[in-house]
């Protein structure tokens, strides 16, 4: 019963919203064409203005992934240096970041009037045509999440679904999952929504959803390493220091993750929101260090990669 009246509707769902992801991304590049690599190329002059090119980029698109399978391959084609990718790098993450905000915000409110108003553009919009259609998907983004939501509530008192998130037992296991199912589906947006979502409704303990998120940092890393085989030295080293950059991050915050959770939960909040909240501010904290280091960073890859 179950399966016909939850899994299967909240799986086609999450389709839907990975759907509407990639289609939103896609409008948005298909917009803005060659000036979008002519404006990264122009903003990445140095890390901090790559970096704040980077966060406003992947906020726009709703992708981490893209920014930087996009950033492999302008490294690879010679039109962006590697030192000039890392801060591209650094800001994809946080971008992704400000997209669990809009979920906890229950931007899904408001999604309905989003799809609306793009039908409408697309159809009457004389010349402001070609911006319905990505207004349009980004209202069904959140429409989905809202309807996945919805379809969920029903089983914070399932014996078995409890049994499942029972067995994520520590934050380890949480990464592992998170990176997994990240993996999967190709977008760690689509987890990071998710997760928000779970544990706004009580599936998901502070510890289990930042876990996850952690994990979704790390799965979103493969797809551009994977875009990197057959390229060039460079832009190898670009999707290698974005795992790197996220491995070394998440590391680096396991031993002080509780005390970080208190402060984050002392600063307010529904339990979605303080969520979002530690994805916001692990993703900035890490972006700045690593600012700070960029060119020891940049030295250890070029080490690790034997240039």
């Amino acid at each position: 019963m179950i399966l016909t009246t939850v899994v299967l509707p909240v799986l086609a769902l999450v389709l839907v919203f990975l759907f509407s992801i990639q289609k939103f991304s896609n409008q948005i590049r298909r917009i803005a064409g060659e000036r979008f690599k002519s404006m990264l190329d122009a903003l990445t002059e140095t890390p901090l203005k790559g970096f704040l090119a980077g966060t406003f980029f992947t906020a726009l698109i709703q992708s981490s992934t893209a920014t930087t399978v996009l950033v492999v391959s302008l490294v690879n084609a010679g039109v962006l240096s590697f030192y000039q990718s890392l801060g591209v790098i650094f800001g994809a993450n946080v971008g992704t970041s400000l997209i669990t905000q809009l979920v906890a915000f229950d931007v899904a409110n408001i999604a309905p009037l989003f799809i609306i108003i793009g039908f409408l553009v697309g159809y009457l919009g004389r010349g402001y045509k070609h911006l319905g259609k990505p207004i349009f998907y980004f209202g069904l983004v959140f429409l989905s999440l809202s309807l996945i939501t919805s379809y969920v509530e029903p089983l914070r008192t399932d014996p078995d679904v409890l049994s499942f998130f029972s067995k994520i037992t520590n934050v380890y296991w949480a990464i592992i999952v998170g990176a997994i199912f990240t993996v999967v589906v190709q977008a760690s947006t689509v987890t990071s929504g998710v997760t928000v979502l779970l544990a706004g409704t009580g599936f998901l303990s502070m510890e289990q959803a930042v876990g996850i998120i952690l994990g979704a940092n790390l799965g979103t890393t493969v797809t551009a390493l994977v875009a990197s085989i057959g390229m060039n030295a460079a832009a190898y080293k670009a999707a290698l220091a974005h795992f790197l950059f996220n491995f070394i991050g998440i590391i680096a915050l396991l031993p002080f993750l509780a005390p970080f959770n208190a402060l984050v939960s002392s600063l307010g909040g529904s339990l979605d929101h303080q969520v979002a909240n530690v994805h916001l501010i692990f993703n900035v904290l890490s972006a700045l260090i690593f600012l700070v280091f960029v060119r020891p960073f940049e030295r250890l890859i070029n080490r690790i990669a034997g240039s």
